[in-house]
């Protein structure tokens, strides 16, 4: 278990990421999870990750939210993120397109079914 208490296991196709209620998306904590996610990937050989977060705060400035992008951008990851957030859609995207202009993937979905498709099609 992280240090903010997500779980992260192996599964068939992708490794899963189970943050807790109330998770707090904090640009200090993220990029040792984000190592931990990136070493735990390299071990299962596998390169696609699901997120799956029940209620999550997202506090973060534009340029957070670019400094974190870049840092998910070179994992190299195809990351799906099933969550309800507080996050505005225009945040959201802007995320998204950080990663993929820099060769990576993340996408946000509505549910796991959608997301775990997603994942399988890479």
């Amino acid at each position: 278990m992280g240090k903010s208490g997500y779980k992260i296991s192996i599964h068939s196709g992708y490794v899963l990421v189970e943050r807790p209620q109330d998770y707090e998306v904090n640009l200090n904590e993220e990029p040792a999870m984000l190592m931990e996610l990136s070493s735990v990937c390299k071990e299962a050989d596998c390169r696609n990750a699901l997120i799956l977060g029940p209620r999550t705060k997202v506090n973060l400035s534009t340029f957070d939210i670019l400094d974190l992008g870049q840092k998910i951008a070179k994992l190299v990851l195809r990351i799906a993120i099933v969550e309800s957030h507080d996050a505005s859609v225009e945040d959201v995207k802007f995320l998204e397109n950080v990663v993929w202009n820099r060769g990576s993937y993340i996408r946000f979905f509505d549910s796991e079914m959608e997301a775990k498709y997603w994942l399988r099609r890479s």
